[in-house]
């Protein structure tokens, strides 16, 4: 099955996977930097994924790091990877950078995992739902940039239906199931597209009732991404929560912070409706918006 690529998630993982070689051939950043005539400063903007490192870089590190053959090549065809433009670049005059980060992460994403608080998860929107949403934001927009925006937010769904689709598991609070997005009878074909996407093998959708008593103060999402194909040299699991505010976003990568997160989501779901019970409890919001 062809493995969904993105040069964001590339450089992410080139990021990494330099970091690790780096740190098992046991030379510090500024050793490593200065043996390939560079400066520390260059090489902590790689591996931190903040610059995409040239080809002939990168083979000159894997060098030092004595890592050859097909290895070394897997690796450096990364690096040509993450230098190619992805689809979302087109999307650029309404896509701030921090977002553009997470689009190009969730493009390439074996699984996300996210709990919804406030609104229903954008890889789920029905095209009216996320029209009303940009409309009702807190941050006005001219009304080109709304549809700019509502066409970016449908070409990311295309993962859901293509033919290497992430899991999908989703949390979504009772008060973001019912806030009137775009009145009644949006909010009613919004409910129908949760419904029929809780049928999909790979969507898992948990509501999270009223009457559990519990919740989670702010929306978060979890991606993780799958391993890289043979000859690519052994990694790290890579793993990474995605908080979303106002004017920016949190990215958090360090195992602990991590770690929370998906203990978090896993309570969550524990105390959530089953996926089963969450269809039923859906077609009765469903019911009432009729009434």
């Amino acid at each position: 099955m062809a493995q969904r690529q993105s040069p964001t998630a590339r450089r992410r993982r080139l990021a990494l996977t330099l970091r690790q070689l780096r740190d098992r051939a046991g030379f510090t950043s500024v050793e490593a930097a200065r043996r390939v005539d560079h400066d520390a400063s260059w090489l902590s903007r790689i591996e931190t994924a903040e610059v995409r490192p040239h080809p002939n870089d990168v083979r000159a590190l894997l060098t030092l790091y004595g890592v050859e053959g097909e290895q070394a090549e897997a690796v450096i065809a990364v690096a040509r990877q993450a230098k190619q433009r992805g689809w979302w670049q087109r999307y650029s005059d309404v896509l701030p950078d921090w977002f553009a980060a997470y689009v190009g992460m969730e493009s390439e994403a074996s699984v996300v995992r996210t709990y919804e608080c406030q609104m229903v998860h954008g890889l789920l929107q029905t095209e009216e739902y996320a029209r009303a949403a940009f409309q009702g934001a807190p941050v006005p927009m001219r009304a080109e940039e709304v549809e700019r925006q509502v066409a970016l937010r449908m070409e990311r769904q295309a993962i859901l239906t293509g033919d290497d689709p992430p899991m999908l598991r989703v949390v979504i609070d009772e008060g973001a199931a019912r806030r009137m997005v775009g009145g009644p009878k949006v909010l009613r074909e919004q409910i129908d597209r949760l419904i029929g996407y809780s049928t999909n093998n790979h969507v898992q959708i948990q509501l999270l009732p009223f009457g559990a008593g519990t919740g989670f103060d702010g929306s978060f999402t979890l991606l993780d991404f799958p391993p890289m194909p043979e000859p690519y040299p052994d990694a790290a699991e890579e793993r990474m929560v995605y908080v979303d505010t106002l004017t920016g976003a949190l990215y958090l990568e360090r195992p602990a912070e991590v770690a929370a997160y998906a203990t978090a989501f896993e309570q969550l779901c524990a105390v959530a409706l089953s996926p089963s019970a969450t269809r039923d409890a859906l077609s009765r919001i469903a019911q009432e918006l009729d009434a």
